[in-house]
């Protein structure tokens, strides 16, 4: 992995914990606050999801098959979804729905 990508991912994951502090106690934040850690979290997944492409689209187009083929076969998320996200997102996906490829019921 290297160091940019390490710093990208880095960043995120705390982003994502700026997050979760947010959750789990909103009245410690102001709405000024609250609407930077969201605006942090977008930052950084979008910056993420930049690299992933940019890193997918280095790859001849028998390996980026192949890389595609072996992200959908993983499971982890719908064929449409890893599209979406390698090949160049339009929207964020909305949980878990597009992720999944299914719905959940509570």
């Amino acid at each position: 992995m290297t160091d940019k990508w390490q710093e990208l991912c880095m960043a995120e994951e705390l982003a994502y914990f700026k997050g979760d502090m947010v959750l789990d106690s909103p009245e410690s934040y102001t709405a000024e606050e609250m609407w930077d850690v969201v605006m942090e979290m977008l930052e950084t997944t979008i910056a993420v999801q930049d690299a992933m492409h940019y890193d997918f689209m280095s790859h001849t187009p028998e390996e980026r098959q192949a890389l595609l083929d072996a992200c959908v076969s993983s499971g982890t998320a719908s064929e449409e979804w890893w599209k979406n996200t390698i090949l160049g997102y339009e929207e964020m996906p909305d949980y878990p729905a597009q992720i999944t490829g299914e719905m959940h019921s509570e």
